[in-house]
């Protein structure tokens, strides 16, 4: 009865084991940086806005002036 419950014990650690190690390799979580250089943007580019958006924006942030 101990060996039984020992066994099932050690199925239920090993199989919760697997599950998290699983978790880390999401399609999502691959080729991601795992090494950050500090004071560096090391994300996408983003596109180039637009006249008409810089100019909406130069708008908004001159109404905020006091």
């Amino acid at each position: 009865m101990v060996r039984s419950r020992a066994r099932s014990l050690l199925g239920l650690t090993t199989a919760i084991v697997v599950m998290l190690a699983v978790q880390g390799c999401r399609e999502d979580e691959q080729g991601r940086p795992l090494l950050y250089q500090k004071g560096t943007y090391q994300g996408q580019t983003e596109p180039p806005l637009s006249e008409q958006k810089v100019e909406q924006l130069r708008s908004r942030a001159d109404n905020q002036k006091f």
